[in-house]
């Protein structure tokens, strides 16, 4: 993180620990904020890969698996053992809902919810925040290019009343 950013603030932020301002810690993740304020957000993510180890829950317990958010491809991936079992094209994500501590659940188009626990409340905001900029991505598409082969799982309402839904964390979803 510091090797990205200009040699004037690595300084700023090295003395600051030198002089006892800021923790170490501290200044990782004053780095992180400096790094993110000088690129835009979308530059940030193009070509970046990102893992988490996560805890999924299946046959009555939580299996330890690795999320894998990968912007090259434009998928996510579910690691077990270092061998892929699932993989979702961020075509696909709906909606992210934070749930209870760690926990929190992936709203797909035309497949069941995945309900997740996070290692840590960290991984979880950061998993979240990724998510809503996939799911960010997704919004800004027309809609011929976000059905493009799929009209059937496109849910698109032609008529009736819409009512928002205000559960979900990430994003806005209209429910008929």
């Amino acid at each position: 993180t510091f090797f990205q950013l200009s040699q004037e603030k690595i300084l700023k932020i090295m003395n600051m620990v030198k002089n006892k301002e800021v923790s170490v810690e501290g200044a990782l993740h004053l780095a992180q904020k400096e790094l993110y304020a000088e690129k835009d957000s979308r530059d940030l993510l193009i070509g970046s890969q990102f893992n988490f180890s996560i805890y999924k829950y299946k046959h009555c317990r939580w299996q330890k698996r690795i999320l894998q958010i990968d912007f090259n491809t434009k998928t996510i991936f579910n690691i077990e053992k270092g061998i892929i079992k699932k993989q979702f094209p961020f075509s696909q994500v709906k909606a992210c809902e934070d749930t209870e501590r760690r926990r929190f659940r992936i709203v797909f188009h035309g497949r069941q919810d995945y309900e997740l626990e996070a290692v840590s409340l960290d991984d979880k905001r950061k998993i979240t925040y990724l998510l809503s900029r996939v799911i960010q991505s997704n919004s800004c598409k027309t809609p011929a290019e976000s059905c493009l082969g799929r009209p059937a799982e496109c849910e698109v309402i032609h008529e009736g009343l819409l009512e928002l839904q205000q559960n979900s964390f990430t994003s806005t979803e209209w429910v008929k």
